[in-house]
């Protein structure tokens, strides 16, 4: 999607009675003229160091079908990477170095809706190779503006509005931080998640005006949506992990768990192109 958007992680144990409490609010969405427009599916493998962290990094690798084209790499030293698509066969390179565990690996299946300027994306979320639901992530998205900054109460207003199961109105308008992810709530307060180096441009060849789509302020966008995709998949991780080793005493958590808290990643994010490989 093109403009701001705001995810939210709705854990299976706030969303009672799971799959039709999320079909609830689908339903909901479509009474007040929601259109659905399509599917979308979201993958997110996790690559652990074998040396050192000292040495080694670990990170994750987030793709979208939202970003055919683009892979967005997350390190735990708040590095943020966008690069091709094809980054995700190299990663499989690096088995002397890096180990894939596919037991955490988080992939999300969702719906697609749009109502007027808005886009809203419902997300089953899927760990590893279990069945069972792990949670829902709620993507709503203004499309009519790209500035960061000056969305937030629009976004704020039309979720507790339209979406009030999900967050309930706040008494306190300053309160942005029950709503949105870390990341966010600073990209809003900031002014900007990711400033451009230079403004939007537009030529004319031959009769033809290029995209505004390609401007870095839609970059910046696609950033700061992924990094909170990032940031809430990262917190189903943790949650399983709680929840397994609380349930069985013979299960350990993993020795270098992936440790960015919620916000960290989007600290530094590339200002270049979600197609192009740009280090963070």
């Amino acid at each position: 999607m093109s403009g701001v958007s705001c995810v939210l992680l709705w854990s299976s144990v706030e969303a009672k009675g799971g799959p039709q409490a999320l079909e609830g609010l689908m339903k909901r969405v479509e009474l007040l003229g929601a259109v659905r427009i399509g599917r979308m599916h979201i993958e997110s493998a996790i690559y652990f160091a074998s040396h050192p962290k000292a040495t080694c990094k670990n990170f994750q690798v987030l793709t979208s079908t939202e970003f055919p084209a683009s892979c967005f790499v997350f390190t735990d030293n708040n590095t943020l990477l966008v690069a091709d698509l094809a980054f995700r066969e190299f990663a499989g390179y690096l088995r002397a170095s890096y180990q894939r565990k596919k037991k955490l690996q988080v992939e999300g299946k969702g719906m697609k809706y749009r109502l007027g300027d808005f886009g809203i994306n419902f997300v089953t979320l899927f760990m590893g190779q279990s069945a069972n639901v792990r949670g829902y992530l709620i993507e709503v998205t203004f499309e009519a503006s790209c500035i960061i900054h000056l969305c937030g109460d629009i976004l704020r207003a039309f979720i507790t509005q339209v979406l009030p199961d999900v967050c309930p109105p706040i008494n306190d308008p300053n309160s942005a931080e029950h709503i949105f992810s870390q990341s966010f709530h600073r990209a809003v307060q900031t002014g900007s998640f990711d400033p451009p180096r230079w403004p939007p441009c537009q030529f004319s060849l031959d009769g033809l005006q290029s995209s505004t789509s390609d401007s870095p302020l839609h970059h910046a966008c696609a950033r700061l949506t992924m990094s909170q995709y990032a940031e809430h998949m990262n917190s189903v991780r943790r949650l399983s992990r709680q929840t397994t080793h609380t349930g069985s005493a013979s299960a350990t958590p993993c020795s270098t768990p992936y440790a960015p808290t919620s916000g960290q990643i989007a600290a530094t994010a590339s200002p270049r192109a979600p197609s192009s490989s740009t280090p963070g």
